[in-house]
């Protein structure tokens, strides 16, 4: 078993008197594409969103790379080493592709690196290349997804985090941008993925958790998670699922 990168145990998220996540329990193994599957208003989002520091979690604990990041910024989780790409695409719309990518980069004071950096992920979105110059609002759905995942790339993360990089987008698109998420673990960057698209989430990651109700019904390996019976019943919240 590799070495565990991210691990989340406990974790209680509220929003006034809505509870969003009552005690759960994930980890990451370096190296892993782990996905997080579940329908809207499963807690999905809320996970995410306490571990990168963006919601301020109740109770439980958040261990990266060996301390704890709970309650920590946002600012310093991301130079901490993780990188959030969160749901709806937020471009910078009027500002160019080239310049939202170098956003990313702020944290960052190795200039040299930053500009290899900028080349080698223009290379593995060849589309971002052609229109660097291009406003970012001018791009489709497709495009806009590849520049936000490069943009949290450029931070040079060690778990990039995506919510929802399918949302919106054609069947081929979406091939595509799982193809990038491919390439981008064989760059050496763990990611964990929410994707409401089952099928596509399990296909691509080495484990799965299904959340519903704000808690883990099912979890691990995402071949033995799909084929599990109760696995519909899980997602969808029919009955108690066995973990």
């Amino acid at each position: 078993m590799s070495e565990i990168l991210l691990e989340v145990t406990g974790l209680h998220v509220k929003y006034g008197q809505i509870t969003a996540l009552s005690g759960v329990d994930l980890e990451v193994h370096k190296g892993e594409i782990v996905s997080l599957v579940g329908p809207n208003g499963a807690g999905k989002s809320s996970l995410l969103n306490a571990i990168a520091g963006v919601v301020r979690a109740s109770s439980g604990t958040v261990v990266f790379n060996g301390a704890s990041i709970l309650g920590q910024p946002l600012e310093t989780t991301v130079r901490r080493g993780i990188a959030l790409v969160p749901e709806g695409r937020h471009v910078f719309a009027g500002l160019s592709v080239l310049e939202n990518l170098r956003l990313g980069a702020t944290i960052r004071e190795d200039r040299s690196a930053v500009a290899a950096d900028l080349e080698s992920y223009f290379s593995l979105f060849p589309i971002l290349a052609e229109r660097r110059h291009q406003a970012a609002g001018m791009l489709s759905g497709g495009e806009q997804q590849m520049l936000v995942i490069a943009r949290a790339l450029m931070s040079r993360p060690t778990l990039l985090m995506l919510d929802e990089p399918s949302l919106g987008l054609a069947s081929m698109i979406t091939d595509r941008v799982y193809e990038i998420i491919a390439d981008i673990r064989k760059r050496g960057v763990t990611v964990l993925v929410i994707e409401q698209n089952a099928p596509r989430a399990l296909k691509a990651a080495d484990r799965t958790y299904v959340l519903n109700g704000g808690m883990v019904r099912l979890a691990g390996p995402s071949a033995e998670v799909g084929a599990h019976p109760d696995f519909e019943a899980a997602y969808f919240g029919l009955r108690e699922a066995v973990r």
